[in-house]
């Protein structure tokens, strides 16, 4: 073989090595294209799917601090008519002991002092009811200042025990049960 023929021979052998390698190469960078395209759509898909968890997470909390609010909202517009209703009830309290039925209210007070501490029981009470009791036989009275806005304390004969009925008492026992009922019809 002459000297042309090897360098032919060579130059042949690595032409056709050059494209096998070529080929090899080009196969090579079309399988990481492949990957990358692979790896660039899961990123995508990762990334849209954690904005979609972020949006909604984002979403309900925006939600639920409105639900707050509005809930704070209604608590405090019901706590505001809770208060104005307590007022009305007050004030028709003060006015209580200028009503025609408070001397029939004053005498129930009287029975149930007497049927529960006895009939020699004492009843204090204010100027305006000792004149409404004055003319009530066998009722133990005695003046005192007991409540601004009327009603009675009643004392046993031996001093031990004590009943309350003055209307300042008597609204705050009631005051639950008012709060109760005026709550209720404001869920409605």
């Amino acid at each position: 073989m002459t000297l042309e023929e090897i360098l032919k021979d060579i130059e042949i052998r690595g032409t056709r090595e050059l494209s096998s390698l070529s080929e090899y190469y080009d196969q090579k960078i079309q399988e990481l294209k492949r990957n990358q395209d692979l790896q660039i759509r899961d990123l995508e898909e990762k990334y849209r799917k954690r904005v979609e968890e972020e949006k909604r997470t984002v979403e309900r909390t925006i939600l639920s601090s409105a639900e707050m609010e509005s809930l704070r909202i209604i608590r405090t517009r019901e706590n505001s008519l809770l208060q104005e209703a307590l007022g009305k009830a007050m004030v028709y309290l003060r006015e209580l002991s200028n009503n025609p039925a408070y001397e029939d209210l004053i005498t129930k007070m009287v029975y149930v002092a007497r049927k529960s501490l006895g009939d020699d029981c004492v009843i204090l009470a204010g100027d305006k009811e000792l004149a409404m009791l004055k003319n009530r036989p066998g009722i133990l009275l005695r003046r005192s200042n007991v409540d601004p806005y009327g009603g009675i304390i009643a004392q046993s004969s031996d001093g031990s025990r004590e009943l309350d009925l003055t209307l300042s008492s008597l609204f705050r026992e009631i005051q639950d049960r008012l709060i109760a009922k005026i709550s209720e019809h404001l869920g409605e």
